[in-house]
């Protein structure tokens, strides 16, 4: 195994098993109640997937093994990110929709309008649609194809950035909670001919719930993405280009897909401005954290390009 691989896999079960250990604990003093009847199957999942990749390991299944290990983690990660992020709202801050929309004022950027003239162009807005409904598929798939095309440490490079960019998403998204463009603009859904704001709106009710109610049960049956500030899709779009960039047959359908989910987050995502350039800022502070990590392997091992990326 490559010393770049061995240690940002290392980081990031051990990341997967620090936040776990650290949200779990916030849970038990909020007033969020985890649904143990949706999360149990996803337990029972994830066990599972993690013993075919110790059974993949121990006959010798390398490749095998690696994408079992990423999956379990990706999906450890996206249900402590999801909790973390319902924790930060519950918190209950002040909205902070008409301080976002003053900074697109003040950027000079025209929302209503943007999104005006997107919807009146429907191809568009049909292929942004499913730009934005990309982001769990892209999580799931990506770290796979790296793996399978030889760049496992890109692939959970690409997951640890993820966990890094959920939590930080979560712990600034405590002092901006808000309801997002769409509905600061009051822009309803009827009003538009080719723009399907689902995705603006489908989140509300668990985020007033949330906030208002004295306890929240939350199950992961009708969870939804609550965080509007930071961009969380916007951040995942950077990251994902990002880490298929070294991989050609990847890079380019990549980075033209995720330019669309960035754009995406303005016009069906709810999203402001403001909300994307801190999204971009979380990417690059995720991505800079897993750069440190696997250019101590660099430094430490000349020779880091053998190992795993033999046998594989």
């Amino acid at each position: 195994m490559s010393s770049e691989l061995a240690n940002v896999r290392l980081a990031l079960f051990g990341f997967v098993f620090t936040s776990g250990v650290f949200v779990l604990a916030l849970l038990t003093q909020s007033k969020i109640v985890l649904d143990q009847d949706s999360i149990a199957p996803i337990v029972s999942v994830s066990a599972l997937v993690a013993a075919s990749a110790l059974f993949c390991r121990l006959r010798g299944l390398p490749k095998f093994a690696l994408i079992m290990e990423a999956l379990v983690c990706g999906i450890a990660l996206s249900v402590l990110v999801l909790i973390s992020s319902y924790l930060a709202i519950s918190l209950n801050y002040p909205r902070a929709d008409n301080f976002l929309l003053w900074l697109d004022q003040w950027l000079l950027f025209d929302g209503p309008g943007f999104i005006r003239q997107v919807d009146e162009i429907p191809i568009l807005s049909w292929m942004l649609l499913h730009a934005y409904a990309s982001f769990a598929m892209q999580l799931m798939v990506l770290p796979m194809l790296l793996i399978i095309l030889k760049q496992p440490e890109s692939a959970f490079g690409l997951i640890l950035s993820y966990g890094l960019v959920g939590l930080l998403a979560s712990v600034t998204s405590i002092w901006f909670p808000a309801v997002g463009a769409l509905v600061t603009y009051g822009i309803e859904p009827h009003s538009l001919s080719s723009i399907d704001s689902y995705f603006g709106y489908a989140f509300l009710q668990e985020f007033h719930s949330v906030r208002d109610n004295r306890s929240f049960i939350l199950s992961l049956d009708s969870s939804q993405g609550i965080l509007t500030f930071p961009s969380v899709h916007t951040a995942v779009a950077i990251l994902c280009a990002v880490f298929a960039f070294r991989q050609s047959l990847l890079r380019y359908p990549v980075a033209v897909l995720n330019v669309l989910m960035i754009v995406s987050t303005l016009t069906h995502g709810g999203h402001y401005l403001v909300d994307v350039i801190a999204g971009i800022v979380v990417a690059a502070i995720s991505i800079s954290i897993v750069a440190y990590v696997q250019g101590r392997a660099r430094r430490g091992c000349p020779s880091s390009s053998l190992g795993v990326r033999e046998q594989l």
